[in-house]
């Protein structure tokens, strides 16, 4: 058949009709026998002579003067408008729908065949695949359109035409059909701009739906898959693929022309990381688990290149900076202490490179990543990075200077730290931060957060003499004009009480002291400031009351009641922040307990008593539990003597607390409940048959609950003479492996199960010699390597079963 180009078909009128002059297409026309039909390849002004066109077994490739979009004319692609009529499909759709573009309608049949129907006339077209060869002056057109739709934002219509450019050269086998590397560029940087925009419309807000963000985390991706094949792409028909392993997931290398003017440059590999940074932010999916180590594939394929001289291509500060990016977004998809370790390994590359430096930006995206991390020394690597600003800054480089924020960064990672050098390492951040201050080197000066840090450092350590930096603390404070907070103010408050309570205080009474000076204080600057809020809450009066308890003195336990009364009244006002907690009320209970007074057990009761009045009142968190009846059960053991005359109504209200303790819904005496029953007996009453009595009814109930351990049968053994401890114990007791033991029922309620329901001997474990030692079993080792695995931290097992 015959091709011409810019003519027009007038032979038949119906169709002659719609080929005005501002139709929306060109005309081409076909000569076969009989039918007719024509479409348009190319714009009105890219015209193209019948010397550029050949006959293959392709398919024509045709664009719309339109949208520019490409189409093919072939069977399988008709288009479908709106309109009653139709015609054929250039791949996208139009911006604006032809009103008159055939009077007739083509309709998909068998291969090679187009059926054309108009108004007039019925017939089959039987015509060869046609391919449009562009010369290169048609080449660099196309590239043009690439470029202008790309920055458009008419990506698929860019994407289409780069395509088809690439179809021509690979059937043509010739390299000057490829689009220039302009038209890749363009491509790649709207597609990431067009990222951008996604992820800043609607800044991903957490009430958007599942919906909404799994096809924006899909858009990105999506985005980042096609910069990612582009990249591809120009690796294999530039030869970089030829001599380095390919990047694609296949390994495949397409075969074609190869063009050395397409050599990706840095700006494509770079803008391929920044991609995959992209697609790590946002909102963090199994779907994007992987897009920083594609980001860190890429970044390690510039390194390799970078060897080769000719190559024009190597990494930069951004470089690295993006997939240090990537990988440090992507922590809430993994475990954020593994997101931290990837971004420190791509900074140590960074810092290892002799052509480039870390700027302050590098570091401090690392000590941000460290900071928000789980991992154990995350606040120590942190400092770290931090400490290394500094010297750097002291040596003479100003873009290193710490910033305020840098400093609250890590005095707040050392507040969350679980770490017993916390308070000490905090101290010293902010001490390094005042001296560059005051040096005048830097103008970063401390303020409340990071006072506030620090202190709350302070609280959360275990070291016996942490409170005495307190003074000086809110010393400089005040020197430099800040105002404490209540939460300074409260975590000073759990410091002091900490030392207070601590088993190797050196002085407990002088801490105790410096918490009642230091809510005072708190309290005459409650109107001091309109900067800061300062209001005492039942959090601060709570440290008071159990910093109170170590004084031992009546004194002291009336203040602790005066403040928690306090806290009563005041809720009761309706002041939420005042509601009294269980430790309020028990730390009351304690302070009674430890004063010199003879009726304290007296007081401890009535606490009691105001506690579960204020429970059923619907305060929740002041419910009562063992610990509260034990608190009463040791007050009164404490209060009184064998001596005094109020020893059995001491006694008598212990028991009557363990008798509470039966009723209750939500818990019961336990082995310990009993133990401190075995000492009031022993401490408030004097030797004799009363006291044995006594004894003796407490160790029977002690036995019917199940609740004998070794401890109550110690503190029985060492109250009871010898004669009450062998009737009571040694005369009816059963063997187990040749020793006496308790029977099985006095320890059946101990608080643990045994793997094994039944030993050998018919004995369930634990078994308990009636000298108090534990006779090893199969079952009692099963239940001790348990409590071994249970432990935390514990690498190294020892011990095992017994044979």
């Amino acid at each position: 058949f015959t091709l011409e180009y810019g003519s027009r078909y007038d032979t038949s009128s119906s169709v002659a009709n719609n080929t005005r002059e501002n139709n929306y297409f060109d005309t081409m026309r076909f000569f076969p026998t009989s039918a007719l039909t024509r479409a348009s390849p190319l714009a009105r002004n890219n015209r193209i002579s019948a010397s550029q066109l050949s006959t293959t077994n392709v398919t024509l490739k045709l664009r719309s003067r339109i949208s520019g979009a490409d189409g093919f004319f072939s069977p399988e692609n008709v288009y479908a408008g709106p309109s009653t009529r139709r015609c054929l499909l250039c791949v996208g759709h139009f911006n604006k729908v032809p009103q008159q573009c055939f009077n007739g309608l083509f309709m998909p049949s068998a291969p090679g065949a187009i059926h054309f129907e108009d108004n007039n006339n019925i017939g089959v077209l039987e015509i060869p695949a046609v391919t449009v060869r562009y010369s290169s002056s048609l080449s660099g057109n196309s590239n043009q359109k690439i470029i202008s739709l790309a920055e458009s934002g008419e990506l698929s219509q860019a994407e289409a035409i780069l395509d088809s450019l690439e179809a021509s050269a690979s059937s043509e086998n010739n390299k000057d059909l490829l689009p220039d590397i302009d038209s890749y560029t363009a491509l790649m940087n709207s597609y990431l701009k067009r990222q951008i925009n996604i992820l800043t419309e609607n800044q991903w807000s957490d009430g958007e739906n599942e919906a909404s963000v799994d096809r924006k985390t899909s858009s990105i991706l999506t985005l980042a898959g096609k910069v990612h094949d582009l990249l591809i792409q120009m690796e294999d028909l530039s030869g970089v693929s030829d001599h380095y392993p390919p990047m694609s997931a296949s390994g495949i290398i397409r075969s074609g022309p190869r063009h050395a003017g397409l050599r990706p440059t840095s700006h494509h590999y770079d803008t391929a990381i920044m991609a995959f940074a992209n697609a790590s932010k946002g909102i963090t999916s199994t779907r994007t688990i992987n897009a920083p180590y594609i980001a860190q594939r890429w970044l390690q394929r510039m390194e390799t290149l970078a060897f080769d001289p000719h190559s024009g291509v190597t990494p930069t500060v951004d470089s690295y900076y993006h997939v240090m990016e990537a990988f440090a977004a992507s922590g809430s998809s993994h475990k954020l202490c593994q997101a931290s370790f990837l971004t420190q390994s791509i900074f140590d590359k960074l810092k290892h490179n002799t052509n480039l430096h870390p700027t302050a930006r590098e570091y401090r995206l690392l000590m941000r990543t460290w900071c928000s991390s789980s991992s154990k020394d995350a606040a120590y690597k942190a400092t770290g990075i931090w400490m290394a600003m500094k010297n750097s800054f002291e040596s003479g480089v100003e873009e290193m200077e710490p910033t305020l924020d840098d400093g609250k960064m890590i005095l707040e990672a050392w507040a969350n730290a679980v770490n017993k050098q916390s308070a000490r390492r905090s101290q010293n951040v902010l001490s390094a931060m005042q001296k560059l201050f005051t040096s005048k080197k830097s103008d970063v000066k401390p303020d409340l957060d990071c006072y506030r840090y620090v202190l709350i450092a302070m609280s959360q350590s275990k070291i016996p003499d942490v409170g005495d930096n307190i003074p000086s603390l809110f010393k400089s404070m005040d020197d430099d004009q800040i105002f404490p907070d209540t939460k300074s103010f409260d975590a000073a408050l759990k410091t002091l009480k900490n030392c207070s309570i601590h088993p190797k205080a050196t002085d407990p009474m002088h801490y105790s002291k410096m918490t009642e000076s230091m809510l005072e204080q708190m309290e005459k600057m409650v109107d001091r400031s309109s900067v800061s809020i300062i209001k005492p809450s039942a959090v601060s009066y709570t440290h008071v009351i159990q910093a109170l308890g170590v004084m031992n003195t009546k004194k002291a336990a009336v203040k602790a009641d005066a403040l928690l009364t306090k806290m009563e009244v005041e809720y009761a006002k309706g002041d939420e922040l005042m509601k009294p907690t269980r430790d309020s009320y028990v730390g009351t209970i304690h302070a009674y307990a430890n004063s010199d007074s003879p009726f304290s057990y007296r007081n401890a009761n009535e606490v009691l008593q105001r506690m579960i009045i204020q429970y059923l009142g619907g305060n929740e968190i002041s419910r009562p539990d063992v610990c509260s009846y034990h608190a009463v059960i040791k007050a009164c053991a404490a209060s009184a003597n064998k001596n005094s005359p109020n020893g059995k109504e001491a006694l008598l209200l212990a028991i009557s607390t363990v008798k509470n303790m039966k009723k209750s819904d939500s818990f019961h005496p336990n082995s310990k409940s009993y133990l401190l029953l075995v000492q009031c007996c022993t401490k408030l009453l004097p030797v004799g048959g009363d006291r044995e009595k006594a004894l003796r009814s407490v160790f029977s109930s002690c036995c019917q609950g199940g609740l004998v351990d070794q401890k109550v049968l110690s503190a029985f053994q060492s109250a009871v003479t010898s004669e009450t401890y062998y009737q009571e114990v040694v005369k009816n007791a059963p063997s187990y492996m040749g020793e006496k033991t308790l029977p099985e029922s006095w320890t059946r309620n101990l608080g643990y199960r045994v793997r094994m329901q039944q030993s050998k001997g018919g004995m369930r474990s634990p078994v308990i010699s009636v000298n108090g030692t534990v006779v090893a079993s199969t079952a009692y080792n099963d239940y001790r390597m348990r409590r071994r695995w249970s432990k935390k931290n514990q690498k190294l097992l020892q011990g095992g079963r017994s044979s």
